[in-house]
């Protein structure tokens, strides 16, 4: 639906900068606008936000140069959690700097 309302519009200013209602500069800008606003909908949503795989083990060089750091087990995939990391309990995964799961998109926001 989204891609299909801003495609018309799109259509509609061209359609109206062709009879005269608009200047063509005016149009041509407002297209290009809609092109950017769609291909940034387009790579968020399809984007991985960056999840922690499975065998994600923090390495003894880790835990010796930061011993303040305590290491983390997540409850739900039973794998290490790196700091910043959360639990997204709707995409069922742990983001890496996790921010907030966006329902706009569909996906994480890291």
């Amino acid at each position: 639906p989204l891609f299909f309302s801003i495609g018309y519009s799109c259509l509609t200013i061209v359609w109206l900068a062709e009879t005269g209602g608009l200047p063509v500069s005016l149009s041509m800008i407002y297209c290009i606008l809609c092109s950017l606003a769609l291909s940034c909908h387009a790579k968020t949503t399809l984007t991985d936000p960056g999840s922690v795989p499975q065998s994600a083990v923090p390495s003894e060089a880790q835990r010796k140069n930061h011993p303040e750091q305590k290491l983390s087990m997540c409850s739900q995939c039973q794998t290490f959690k790196p700091p910043f990391s959360h639990h997204c309990r709707i995409c069922n995964r742990c983001v890496s700097r996790m921010d907030h799961h966006c329902p706009w998109m569909n996906n994480c926001i890291g």
